[in-house]
């Protein structure tokens, strides 16, 4: 008898192990269209952050401290690559919010940032 349920237990255990990655294969909540609509808008968001944070008076004035027309780095980030214009939108990204903090930090990521967008630039 306790042969016959310990059985009976593995079996069911077996069930719900073999089922459990079946029920991963349902339908998932996005759908492909909006799947496909995230990945296209992915670029032109990630340009909008670059300009943006170009644009910003804090990152225009330590540009201009370099010598460097935020202007000539904002038109340059037409040419960016995804790949390369995604991690120049992250860095922003974090500039912004340090920038939003006022930490003297901000300077020195708003500085590398600039310097990378250069470099960037000059390489391609």
């Amino acid at each position: 008898m306790l042969k016959s349920i310990a059985v009976s237990g593995i079996l069911a255990l077996a069930t719900l192990g073999a089922s459990a990655p079946l029920a991963a294969q349902t339908r998932s909540a996005v759908s492909s269209t909006e799947l496909e609509s995230a990945v296209l808008k992915a670029p032109a968001t990630n340009r909008e952050t670059v300009q943006r944070f170009l644009r910003d008076s804090r990152v225009t004035e330590i540009a201009k401290k370099m010598g460097i027309q935020t202007a000539d780095l904002a038109a340059g980030v037409s040419t960016l690559d995804e790949a390369t214009l995604s991690q120049v939108a992250e860095r922003t990204r974090a500039a912004d919010r340090d920038l939003a903090g006022g930490d003297t930090v901000v300077i020195s990521t708003t500085v590398i940032i600039i310097v990378l967008l250069i470099l960037i630039l000059l390489l391609k």
